[in-house]
């Protein structure tokens, strides 16, 4: 028995579908009620999680690309990001990693002579 209603479209795969101009999987930015606080600290604890300081932070809040970020800046003020993204950069800290390239260690055997 066919369960698919008469005008069902054929279930594809995206990864083997054609790409077309207006492709639904496309990704749109809207705007949606919700808690401007909690927005904020998950993107700073986020790119701190990357290694990102307060000042890049910060920049991004000017960059159209991060909307979430602009409207972060129309709801608190540039003034009243800093003070709020430099509050939670003390409480969670920034991600640094350091890397320390060595030559590399001989592979020859070495006899090692214990006193006995």
């Amino acid at each position: 028995m066919n369960d698919m209603p008469p005008n069902a479209t054929p279930k594809v795969h995206p990864a083997s579908r054609e790409i077309l101009p207006a492709d639904p999987l496309e990704l749109h930015g809207h705007e949606v009620p919700g808690n401007p606080h909690l927005m904020m600290r998950m993107l700073v604890e986020e790119f701190a999680r990357m290694g990102w300081g307060a000042d890049a932070i910060l920049q991004l809040a000017c960059n159209p690309e991060y909307q979430a970020f602009r409207g972060l800046r129309q709801v608190y003020g540039i003034d009243g990001m800093r003070r709020r993204v430099e509050a939670i950069l003390a409480r969670c800290g920034v991600l640094r990693v350091t890397t320390t390239e060595t030559t590399p260690i001989s592979e020859q055997l070495v006899q090692l002579d214990l006193p006995a």
